[in-house]
């Protein structure tokens, strides 16, 4: 394994470090002589607390370095802040050809309570594993590594079947449940080094199934403003949070509103309130109150113009002079905006290809959540989304994985590399 020498700086900027070693993949598979069990790497994965915020990535990073990099991948991790890291593993396969990124994110929710199983001791139980990130996104970054590696190791091998020429990039990265800090920070650091992928392969639980299309996010904070009072004296105030009950009320209107129009493979838009916050005491009227919304964006909204609709609802609360008033006061954070990259793109098209030649669905779908596929799409990057997984699982109590479908995955996985490599990514129509 390859790394950058540790460097350090002012808070805030990168290091770039080697990654702790890994606990045992608890396979007879062969650890440095050999493709991983792309079980038991999961199940090694799951096993490592990587949770945002609380939790740290760089254990999970350090089970996917030692194989690739036994595979001949160059291997860098690249520490973003505090147990957070960026994994790249790069390995070329001759001239020419494209560079194919496989991506997918370190980090999984926070697991909470009623699982069946402790959610960071994985359970196999009636052909399934179950563990938080089974499916949202360590079952498809053990995947995707796996097919990774048994390109290489058939490359070293002569198979005539290998890749004779691109670039495979594996991709890991941080905090995607929070902020996306590792895409945010990878996709702009590879556009300085001019380093962009020519395509992205998205590690999302989808059944295997290409999704060319997903929503956005944005979350407005809205400040209620009334006046405080005594609470033996209610009259003497305005009461914030019963003004913030009548501004979700208009908000209701304004949401059934956004079913007018959809997006064919993404439906219509949404927006939820998902967090109210106020008072000062017990016995005070609350002088203010926050409502935190989920807006989800179609491809071709933006977030300044769901703020600015967002504002023309509150303009409406404000005008009926009741004594108190309400304006968006921030945004929370979110892996960010909508993304679509067109169905009839050739990339797009060899995905198709690749999956119908092994027998799998090739149709196309929408993701409804939001993913790092934006950061790419942003970068002038066509990108899709595929994985093994659910996506009703996601986030949920007792999140789980097929198994027969995760290993199902590695072949598919494999297949797209394989046709992927042998495109022209110079010819007019890949762009």
């Amino acid at each position: 394994m390859t790394t950058a020498p540790e460097t350090t700086g002012p808070t805030g900027t990168t290091a770039r470090t080697s990654a702790p070693t890994p606990p045992p993949l608890g396979s007879a598979s062969g650890r440095t002589t050999g493709t991983p069990d792309v079980l038991a790497l999961l199940t090694a994965m799951v096993a490592c607390d990587s949770t945002t915020p609380t939790g740290e990535e760089e254990t999970t990073a350090a089970l996917l370095a030692e194989p690739l990099a036994a595979a001949g991948f160059e291997v860098e991790t690249e520490r973003l802040a505090p147990g957070r890291v960026n994994l790249t593993a790069r390995r070329g396969f001759g001239a020419g050809g494209p560079v194919i990124m496989l991506n997918s994110h370190l980090d999984v929710v926070p697991a909470g309570g009623g699982w069946t199983s402790p959610p960071f001791l994985p359970t196999l139980r009636d052909g399934r594993l179950y563990g938080r990130g089974t499916a949202d996104a360590k079952g498809p970054l053990a995947a995707m590594a796996c097919a990774a590696i048994e390109l290489a190791r058939a490359a070293d091998a002569g198979d005539a079947t290998a890749p004779a020429r691109g670039e495979i990039v594996f991709s890991a990265v941080s905090q995607e449940e929070g902020d996306s800090m590792g895409a945010r920070h990878l996709v702009p650091l590879l556009a300085r080094e001019g380093r962009l992928p020519d395509a992205v392969v998205v590690g999302e639980p989808t059944g295997m199934r290409l999704l060319t299309a997903h929503k956005g996010s944005v979350r407005p904070v809205i400040e209620v403003v009334g006046v405080a009072a005594h609470a033996a004296t209610p009259g003497q105030g305005v009461n914030a949070v019963t003004a913030a009950a009548r501004v979700i009320a208009l908000l209701e209107e304004y949401s059934a509103s956004l079913t007018d129009h959809g997006h064919p493979l993404l439906g219509a838009p949404t927006c939820t309130p998902v967090l109210i916050e106020g008072g000062e005491a017990p016995n005070a009227v609350p002088e203010r109150c926050r409502i935190t919304l989920d807006r989800r964006l179609l491809p071709g909204e933006t977030q300044e113009s769901v703020v600015a609709a967002v504002g023309e609802v509150l303009d409406r609360f404000n005008a009926a002079g009741e004594g108190a008033s309400a304006s968006v006061v921030a945004c929370a954070p979110s892996t960010g905006g909508p993304s679509e990259t067109p169905g009839d793109h050739p990339f797009v098209g060899l995905c198709r290809r690749a999956l119908a030649a092994s027998g799998a669905d090739d149709s196309l779908g929408g993701l409804t959540v939001n993913c790092d596929m934006t950061h790419f799409r942003a970068a002038g990057v066509p990108a899709l989304v595929c994985g093994p997984g659910r996506l009703e699982v996601m986030h949920a109590v007792d999140e789980h994985i097929v198994v027969d479908e995760l290993r199902d995955s590695v072949g598919l996985y494999r297949a797209i590399l394989t046709e992927a490599l042998s495109a022209d990514p110079e010819s007019p129509a890949w762009s």
